[in-house]
């Protein structure tokens, strides 16, 4: 093993029990991105209705990001094998039975049904693996290592994912594509949770009181401090993915506009591929507040850019902070968890990143349409800033989560 200044992201893939952990959890965690395409077009074939199949996802992204904390509550709760092993059972069954109902033109109702029971049931693979990584990995750096290659592999599925989907769905029908996210998530899911790093993961002791076990980290002002930026770094995500496609209208359409957004998860994972190689110093909320000041002045730089080629550098650049600012928050997260609320630690740093995108989403909707793409990505741009100084002072007040621990 090299040493902890010469680490190697193939040394964290060489240590005792990471290729079967990971490997299967990336097995399970690939169903979520192959899963949104064919369920918009089985609910659009099967009821004649784009409008019933843009619900229905909406209901299985609304169940699954709303009751993410519930889930995570269980698994610190009651134990990360038995919670997870009747998500993934509730999940990839109707998923499952999402494809069969579609391929037998079921009604609407039922297939909106079934998809908010799967987004309910939906099983935290990616939170749960980053909480198995501080148990995979002897020391600190190796965990940012480890967390920053997971990262990275994260959004790659998720850039591949949309893509493979959209390969299968041109030569089987789409109640027939949703099968394929079924039986990942079955077989990688089960195959995570028989591991024996799930099988530590124990219920809380009932012993322990109450009060020892800590209060919602929400009520913790140095865990605010860590969401925050996690809040910004989603409002940028979903403010780039409507403003975006208005700027490049008139330079390519949405060829171009899907071009350049792919260059904005490139440049991610390029991102967290550096951080993790390089030794960065100070506390967790002041790398947060620079990577987020750093991504909202060059996503900022979208209003000012002209042509595909401008803006396709713009994002690239932007990209480079997306992934660090979760990296560092999943991080910070190990150690806010302390010994009774990992999952739940590390699922709010998903449910943060998921309510900024969503808020972001919605305001740059109104504000292009009000005010035009670039006065709109400034404003939203200049209120995230806010954001980042107030965590800034929530973290000066409070002291850095670092201090946190078991």
């Amino acid at each position: 093993m090299s040493s902890i200044r010469t680490a190697r992201y193939l040394d964290v893939l060489a240590l005792p029990h990471v290729p079967l952990t990971f490997g299967s959890a990336l097995v399970g965690r690939s169903a979520y991105a192959l899963v949104l395409l064919p369920l918009l077009y089985a609910v659009s074939e099967a009821t004649g209705s784009i409008a019933l199949a843009g619900v229905a996802v909406a209901v299985y992204g609304a169940t699954a990001s709303l009751l993410a904390p519930l889930r995570a509550w269980f698994i610190d709760r009651h134990g990360a094998r038995r919670v997870l092993a009747i998500l993934i059972l509730v999940f990839g069954g109707a998923i499952a039975g999402l494809a069969v109902a579609s391929l037998t033109a079921a009604p609407g109702a039922l297939l909106i049904t079934l998809a908010g029971l799967a987004g309910a049931f939906a099983p935290p693979l990616g939170p749960t693996m980053r909480v198995a990584w501080g148990r995979l990995t002897p020391d600190g750096e190796l965990l940012r290592k480890a967390l920053s290659l997971d990262a990275v592999i994260e959004e790659l599925l998720y850039l591949a994912g949309p893509a493979a989907a959209g390969l299968a769905l041109a030569v089987i029908a789409p109640g027939t594509a949703l099968l394929v996210p079924a039986g990942f998530v079955l077989i990688g899911g089960l195959l995570f949770v028989s591991t024996s790093t799930v099988g530590s993961m124990a219920p809380q002791d009932r012993s322990v009181p109450r009060q020892d076990r800590g209060r919602s980290l929400l009520f913790d002002a140095r865990f605010i401090a860590i969401l925050l930026p996690v809040l910004v770094a989603g409002a940028v995500s979903g403010t780039i993915s409507v403003a975006v496609p208005v700027v490049l209208a008139e330079h390519g359409g949405a060829a171009a506009a899907g071009i350049a957004l792919g260059l904005f998860a490139g440049g991610s994972a390029l991102g967290g591929l550096l951080y993790g190689a390089l030794s960065v110093p100070g506390s967790a909320v002041r790398q947060l507040v620079a990577l987020a000041g750093a991504l909202l002045v060059s996503a900022s730089l979208i209003a000012a850019a002209t042509g595909f080629l401008a803006v396709s550098v713009v994002l690239a650049v932007a990209g480079l902070f997306f992934s660090p600012i979760m990296i560092v928050s999943y991080v910070a997260a190990h150690a806010a968890g302390g010994r009774y609320q990992q999952n739940a630690a590390t699922t709010w740093v998903n449910t943060g990143h998921n309510i900024g995108a969503a808020a972001g989403s919605a305001i740059a909707g109104v504000l292009v349409q009000a005010t035009g793409a670039p006065t709109a990505v400034v404003g939203i741009c200049a209120a995230a800033a806010v954001i980042v100084l107030v965590a800034a002072a929530l973290a000066r007040l409070t002291g850095p989560i670092d201090t946190v621990r078991a």
